[in-house]
């Protein structure tokens, strides 16, 4: 009996402790957002400017019930240029997820061609109304992933395209085949406030003639003093791994596509104004901290290089969800050229006041400040 009585007590003492650390405040996971009160995207001073980043948009385009997530993403961009002071769009590649397939994986998704139709249908939303600039990924190329260098961009993203490029677009570098296209591309801005930005965007996996042309930019007298921004899809690794891409197994690398660190090596480490670098490229299914990132490196002048991953499309329920719960990056520049407020937003949520307090997404790694030296 006195063991029975024992052994009850056990279990009530252990129900017990469990019971207490049930009512303690457990911290918030790294991917889980503090919930705050709802508020829209405001200049936080009336004299900065606005930069928006979209990440890898081909889980948007390639189901069909996912497409009126990025159609509302664009919506509101188009919506806010004026009062966000919004100068350019950058998307970071992958703009579709079969390239050139007919053959899909069943159920709604869409072939290769209905999905370059669809992002482009999308993208019609920011034509004459934005300067955006277009990146491509693995998935752009090829078949379905970047079996060759055959792309379909310049067919639905011709360079007249939009007239908001006349006076920023100030170069394109050869493609595979000689053309100039979009696929490598160089963009000039004048901020609000004067200063002079240089935006070069190149193709998934550039070889060393991209590489040199982009160099060739960047180096030009007209614009080695301009603030250089380099945008390209696959660069940098996540959080959760960190530093850059040493190598990778596409057969466009086979055939002397650059990783990331060769990337660095070759191209930004002695380009003295490549002040920022923006990718992505890199996915973890619902876990943050695989699809995000910001690492500092410092070149041969000893300036900071800024280098920034963001790629969330597989944290709304995987590969097989609905794109990324429309979240984007919100880069405020201060008048100075001195700082960067990065924030991480989704129009999606934020367009009914049942899910509006998702819309912001605060953590340390989607919500912070950068410092230009």
């Amino acid at each position: 009996m006195k063991i029975k009585i024992f052994a009850l007590s056990l279990i009530i003492l252990a129900f017990g402790c469990i019971a207490t650390e049930s009512k303690k405040e457990l911290p918030l996971a790294p991917d889980v957002t503090p919930v705050e009160k709802y508020t829209p995207p405001t200049l936080s001073d009336e004299n900065s400017w606005t930069m928006v980043v979209i990440p890898d948009t081909q889980a948007y385009v390639a189901r069909r019930r996912s497409q009126g997530a990025l159609d509302m993403m664009f919506c509101w961009i188009a919506e806010n240029v004026e009062n966000m002071k919004i100068q350019q769009v950058v998307q970071l590649g992958d703009m579709v997820d079969l390239s050139c397939r007919m053959h899909t994986h069943g159920g709604n998704y869409q072939t290769g061609p209905e999905q370059w139709q669809a992002i482009s249908r999308t993208f019609e939303r920011l034509d004459n109304v934005v300067p955006y600039i277009v990146t491509t990924g693995n998935h752009d190329y090829g078949w379905q992933s970047a079996e060759n260098r055959y792309c379909k961009l310049d067919k639905f993203f011709p360079a007249n395209r939009n007239d908001k490029w006349k006076n920023v677009l100030v170069g394109m570098g050869p493609n595979a085949f000689g053309q100039l296209t979009l696929e490598n591309a160089a963009y000039e801005f004048t901020t609000p406030n004067g200063q002079k930005i240089l935006i070069v965007s190149l193709n998934f996996a550039p070889t060393d003639a991209n590489l040199a042309w982009a160099k060739s930019m960047f180096s030009n007298k007209k614009y080695k003093n301009h603030f250089g921004i380099l945008v390209t899809h696959s660069y940098l690794n996540s959080q959760k791994n960190g530093g850059r891409i040493q190598n990778e197994g596409y057969q466009l690398n086979k055939e002397g596509g650059n990783a990331g660190e060769a990337i660095f090596q070759k191209l930004v480490k002695d380009t003295p104004n490549i002040r920022m670098i923006l990718c992505g490229h890199i996915a973890t299914p619902n876990n943050w901290l695989g699809c995000v990132n910001y690492e500092v490196s410092t070149n041969s002048a000893g300036k900071k290089v800024h280098e920034v991953l963001f790629d969330p499309q597989a944290m709304a329920g995987g590969w097989g969800g609905n794109g990324g719960d429309g979240f984007i990056r919100l880069m405020e520049f201060d008048k100075d050229m001195k700082t960067v407020k990065v924030k991480t937003f989704s129009p999606v949520f934020a367009y009914s006041p049942s899910t509006q307090h998702l819309a912001w997404h605060t953590a340390p790694f989607n919500e912070f400040v950068i410092e230009l030296d």
